[in-house]
């Protein structure tokens, strides 16, 4: 996914939530997700969770009649499809509707028009080509579909504060992203919007999330008050946008193309065939055969595989 000096193939991302450290991130995270997708139509319904990790957020979207998580890491990817299937347990009617991909962002080999759901957490300051990430964004999620978008808020009211006090030098003012360490971009609301509005996104909900986000604060009062404040937050004061995670529900207003091939992909009973959503991420054309392991393109003849269950779109056979 274009990103920069971050090797999920060469670390186990499972590990950074592992602990209670991030419990308080996990849940105010979870809470705004709910908040976002209350309401939303789920039934017989395509969800693409784009960056999905090791799919920690799987059970927020799980009652989607088809899953698609789409992530940079093939090994972010087997820890997902392991979680999930010890997550399903023995229903392999559910298992069948979710599908793993390994792609880049910019390219992302899926249908045009065929998502009705796209969700992305904790991915858009990895990356080095925002807007192009948005473009597929765009390309791929319906007319009327529901974009729910995360990303690092640099004018969160820690940063204003160290600003003033001189402990920060980039203002959190201006609309440049700032950048933290050598992995982290952060960016100011109004930037991310920008983007939005661009690509004919209209947003209907803004949420300020993990408002309490202090090291300290997780030790005393302790995690369960944190979240007791930050339900608090979200329900009366989401949209003053101080935390440092501000999370989005946004829908697409393009006009709907009526030559379009992926706006109806679901079969007679409602499920939807992978072979059925996927194009060629090389010359973007919906021309791929797959037999085995081996995914072909009869168009450009470009070759990709299927290893342990994931359609491996950066890895060529």
């Amino acid at each position: 996914m274009n990103f920069r000096k971050t090797d999920y193939d060469n670390y186990d991302y499972s590990k950074f939530w592992e602990d209670n450290k991030r419990l308080y991130e996990d849940k105010a995270e979870r809470m705004a997700i709910r908040t976002l997708l209350a309401g939303v139509n789920k039934k017989d319904k395509l969800i693409v969770d784009i960056g999905c990790g090791y799919g920690r957020l799987f059970n927020e979207y799980m009652d989607f009649g088809t899953a698609v998580l789409v992530d940079n890491s093939v090994n972010n990817l087997k820890n997902a499809r392991e979680r999930i299937k010890k997550f399903l347990g023995d229903d392999p009617d559910k298992i069948s509707s979710v599908f793993f991909i390994a792609s880049d962002a910019t390219s992302i080999p899926i249908k045009s028009d065929c998502a009705d759901v796209i969700l992305t957490v904790r991915v858009v300051h990895h990356l080095d080509n925002p807007a192009g990430y948005f473009d597929e964004v765009r390309r791929i999620l319906k007319a009327g579909g529901v974009f729910i978008l995360e990303f690092a808020n640099k004018r969160n009211i820690k940063n204003i504060f160290r600003f003033f006090l001189g402990r920060m030098d980039t203002s959190p003012f201006n609309m440049k992203p700032s950048q933290v360490g050598e992995t982290i971009l952060n960016f100011h609301p109004e930037y991310i919007t920008n983007f939005l509005k661009e690509r004919d996104f209209v947003i209907k909900k803004r949420i300020s999330v993990s408002n309490f986000r202090i090291s300290s604060f997780k030790k005393f009062p302790g995690t369960r008050t944190l979240i007791f404040f930050e339900k608090i937050y979200q329900k009366f004061f989401y949209f003053i946008l101080l935390g440092p995670s501000v999370f989005l529900k946004c829908v697409l207003n393009k006009k709907i193309d009526e030559n379009t091939t992926g706006a109806n992909n679901t079969g007679a009973n409602g499920k939807i065939k992978i072979e059925d959503i996927l194009i060629c991420n090389s010359c973007g054309k919906a021309t791929l055969s797959i037999s085995g392991s081996k995914i072909e393109c009869k168009n450009c003849g470009s070759n990709f595989v299927i290893e342990d269950g994931i359609y491996n779109f950066k890895l060529k056979a």
